[in-house]
């Protein structure tokens, strides 16, 4: 059972990650400048996924200098920007390739809210409209499919609302269907075009799952959206590591609970013997 997307913090911790074949390959922010780290994996001849997080602006670990989705969603306010924005993410799209990345865990289309500050506090959302947010996620899709490279839509059901950061405590989305409803649209239009990749975000929906975040919801992930959204692609989890799901439930609960859920990769930022173990645990399954 090959679902573990692995991250890393060394040279030698990469290299243990190309001998056990991983098949998925993080590169975080804090090895994201490291040439040594893409000259590794291009001689290995590594097949896997290899991904990382160029949103643009805040959350560029690889190729920098491009600006934030907030930044774009003010350009596109003149339909005369779209085609620079094109060109802007096509050139982000051909050096993430140059480079060896085949995955990008980009676009966000969570909608912005300025009192979220994991999403809206950071410029990474396009907009407060889900159609404003429709047309800069659709320019980034297609710059990256012209270089052949996947994108990832996140952070499914949609963070830009939630409130807490799930990377230092639990996030909760405290509201009900009509909002909600607001925050699927994006979700909708791209599995509708035919995405191939969904982010699940560790937020607590209470109105969908009052036990399970949506990443360890089989009711949400399987139910919701494959079953009624129909979305029949590839499921990420966020990174299991956020303290949303490790500290309340543990990590190989975590990671139980994500592929019970019906997830296809569980992404790990890091701990290489958190990693180990998880392979560990897969393999149990």
């Amino acid at each position: 059972m090959d679902v573990i997307i692995a991250g890393f913090e060394s040279i030698d911790e990469l290299r243990f990650l190309l001998r056990k074949e991983v098949p998925g390959l993080f590169i975080p922010s804090w090895m994201g400048d490291s040439p040594e780290v893409f000259r590794i994996i291009r001689e290995s001849d590594y097949r896997g996924l290899v991904c990382t997080d160029n949103e643009g602006g805040y959350a560029s670990w690889v190729v920098k200098e491009y600006p934030s989705p907030s930044g774009v969603g003010r350009m596109l306010e003149d339909y005369r920007n779209y085609r620079r924005v094109y060109d802007l993410y096509r050139d982000m799209a051909r050096r993430l390739g140059e480079k060896g990345i085949n995955l990008n865990l980009a676009p966000v289309v969570d909608l912005h809210h300025p009192e979220n500050y994991v999403i809206g506090g950071k410029g990474r959302a396009y907009s407060a409209s889900p159609e404003q947010v429709i047309v800069g996620a659709e320019l980034f899709r297609r710059a990256h499919e012209a270089e052949g490279i996947d994108v990832v839509f996140k952070h499914f059901v949609g963070q830009g609302r939630s409130v807490g950061d799930p990377h230092e405590r639990k996030s909760i989305y405290p509201f009900g269907w009509e909002l909600l409803n607001e925050d699927l649209k994006p979700f909708s239009y791209f599995i509708a075009m035919g995405a191939r990749y969904i982010m699940v975000s560790h937020v607590s929906i209470p109105l969908m799952d009052e036990e399970f975040p949506v990443s360890l919801s089989k009711r949400i992930v399987t139910g919701f959206l494959r079953g009624e959204m129909h979305f029949f692609g590839t499921v990420i989890t966020d990174d299991i590591r956020m303290s949303a799901v490790e500290e309340e439930f543990g990590f190989r609960d975590a990671v139980r609970l994500s592929l019970r859920a019906g997830v296809d990769y569980v992404l790990i930022s890091r701990g290489i013997n958190l990693i180990e173990e998880a392979m560990k645990l897969v393999r149990e399954l």
